[in-house]
């Protein structure tokens, strides 16, 4: 099913406004403050917990959480995959994972971006496998749109991949740079 150019849009602004009204109603009066829980974060993330190695420097280590950096096929480009990305859905520990990628040697902000960048990727990474696996007129909506089957887009998403900036179409810009924005407001 193909839709308008102006629905696409409609559809990813309503979609980053959601993200934007369910993390607002997750902090409430007597929650803790987003410094409590960047903090709490930080205390379970860090370079203990947290691993970060070279394709041919290193290897995966058990019990923590793994980005790996590899180059892509055609060589021109490194990832920053990171295992288990499914299970990290609290955009505080995202963060906190993400700021010990950030201190490590492999990373550069104006190759992947700055850290609420990659955020916003890991997290429209995150929906894009719930909204694929879990049924519902959204799927439809979400083939079309990144023109890809369902499969693969579930398939892709087991795991995030942080791409270059270089690498990535306007539509994958657009939309993580739409979901930054609305987590930074």
């Amino acid at each position: 099913m193909k839709y308008p150019r102006l629905l696409k849009r409609f559809c990813a602004l309503l979609f980053a406004a959601l993200l934007c009204v369910s993390a607002a109603c997750s902090e409430t009066a007597g929650s803790p403050t987003r410094e409590e829980r960047l903090a709490a974060a930080r205390e379970k993330y860090n370079e203990k917990t947290v691993h970060v190695y070279k394709q041919g420097k290193g290897s995966y280590k058990s019990g923590k959480i793994n980005a790996y950096v590899y180059q892509s096929k055609d060589k021109t480009h490194w990832i920053i995959n990171i295992a288990d990305s499914l299970k990290i859905t609290d955009e505080y520990e995202m963060e906190a994972i993400l700021e010990v990628i950030a201190q490590s040697k492999y990373y550069d902000e104006d190759y992947y971006g700055p850290i609420s960048f990659m955020k916003a990727e890991w997290i429209a990474h995150n929906l894009a496998h719930e909204v694929a696996s879990n049924g519902g007129g959204t799927q439809q909506w979400l083939e079309a749109y990144m023109g890809e089957s369902l499969s693969t887009i579930i398939r892709r998403s087991k795991e995030l991949d942080l791409s270059p900036l270089e690498s990535m179409s306007e539509k994958e810009l657009k939309i993580y740079r739409m979901i930054e924005l609305l987590l930074n407001n």
